[in-house]
């Protein structure tokens, strides 16, 4: 069985988010190294911040240019096909373009597809759309409306009101005969026939699919459960139960015992590439879309930590403010701050802060070992913490971090101090 702390340090390690960052901007093979191990980056059209998909490797890398990561699947043309691309993974995700057709085999996301439109006018829509956009370059949903002079039947579908052409092409973006040459400034999807992006591309049976994706969800999360596994790409726990047999069977993986909650052990995976570092001394703000978090009861069994995202809940029921960070510090998760990039003010605002204590979940990892009592372990936590938000502030073009008058938590009036006396550090 792995211990805790074995476990969390192996975690961290696959995830690349286990050792200080380098003082030198990375280049664009770290990026893309970076990239291949992680094997996904999901995205969201929250902006309160900055795009989920780029703060995972600030994360890691420390300030790096976002020009890097853009090029990788912005650029589409019939000479020149992307790396990565956006497809349904971790929900709307970026992802190597290598994954798509096992993506596409495992897809089961109905609620974008058309299928309960009348059949003769997706199918001429479908025929129209796919002949527009063979003959142009990649274009919205809105401008492939405008082509094709359709702006009626707006219905409302899960909370969006798309229009029928928004319907047709969204089916077929799931099914896989489009594909996505990145957004626009306006975050809008921008479309171009599936050819555009992998032209050879075969999709596998679902079997073959499930292999390919739960061998890269665990190289990328290192050791993990089959929930944890199968939650990397959303395919089906049965599914991803299967898929580690058979790479046990080839020798890919390797059966192992967790830790759990309330004292229980749970049966994992451990990959045959994963390392367990000595130590892991890394310091980093991690998003609610970081794949280290991906899974939030594996967040909660490994460190000890309850992690919801305050945007999708309640503001009565919001614990730990509205867009907040986990800043994990060594091994551990050991605070949460919720964060605001003032654009237009040019500072990073700091409007709650919290302390995260292991022991305040029943069963979980326990309190940090070490002398000094919760004073002295906090004091390093909020110096730590105000040059993280500096470093974070920097790369985000702002000029200084405010911890708000009336901020949330248990850690406001330790990191204003902590941060006005930085510079003096």
């Amino acid at each position: 069985m792995l211990g805790y702390s074995e476990a969390r340090r192996t975690a961290l390690a696959a995830q690349l988010i286990h050792q200080r960052r380098r003082p030198a901007p990375p280049g664009a093979q770290k990026i893309r190294t970076t990239l291949e191990r992680l094997g996904v980056l999901q995205v969201d059209s929250v902006n309160i911040l900055a795009r989920a998909h780029y703060v995972p490797l600030f994360s890691r890398l420390g300030p790096y240019d976002p020009v890097l990561l853009d090029r990788l699947f912005h650029q589409v043309s019939h000479q020149r096909h992307p790396s990565w691309t956006e497809y349904w993974a971790h929900e709307a995700s970026l992802i190597p373009v290598r994954l798509r057709p096992a993506l596409v085999a495992v897809q089961r996301r109905t609620w974008m597809t058309a299928t309960d439109l009348d059949a003769q006018i997706r199918d001429e829509l479908s025929h129209q759309i796919l002949a527009l956009l063979s003959a142009s370059r990649p274009l919205t949903a809105r401008q492939v409306e405008d082509r094709l002079g359709h702006h009626g039947g707006h219905q409302g579908h899960w909370g969006w009101n798309w229009s029928v052409v928004k319907r047709v092409l969204e089916d077929l973006f799931a099914s896989g005969r489009i594909a996505s040459a990145g957004r626009n400034p306006q975050f809008e999807r921008r479309f171009v026939p599936a050819s555009a992006i992998d032209p050879a591309a075969e999709v596998p049976d679902r079997q073959a699919a499930a292999l390919e994706l739960v061998d890269t969800a665990a190289r990328a999360l290192g050791v993990a459960t089959e929930a944890s596994l199968a939650d990397y790409y959303r395919i089906t726990v049965t599914a991803a139960r299967a898929a580690a047999v058979q790479l046990h069977h080839e020798g890919v993986l390797e059966p192992v015992r967790l830790p759990g909650l309330r004292g229980a052990t749970v049966g994992a995976w451990r990959h045959a590439e994963a390392v367990t570092p000595r130590t892991a001394a890394g310091r980093a703000l991690v998003s609610p879309f970081d794949p280290l978090v991906f899974h939030r009861p594996r967040v909660e069994a490994l460190f000890g930590v309850r992690y919801r995202l305050g945007i999708y809940t309640p503001a009565p029921k919001r614990t730990r403010g509205y867009y907040s960070l986990l800043f994990l510090l060594g091994e551990r998760l050991v605070a949460q701050v919720d964060l605001k990039a003032d654009r237009a003010g040019k500072v990073l605002l700091v409007r709650g802060a919290w302390s995260e204590d292991p022991a305040a979940v029943p069963g979980g990892p326990g309190k940090a070992s070490g002398a000094g009592g919760r004073a002295a372990g906090v004091g390093h936590v909020v110096v730590e913490l105000a040059a993280e938000l500096g470093a974070l502030a920097g790369w985000l073009g702002l000029e200084d971090v405010v911890v708000e008058e009336n901020a949330d938590g248990d850690l406001p009036v330790e990191l204003r101090r902590a941060w006005r006396k930085l510079p003096e550090i």
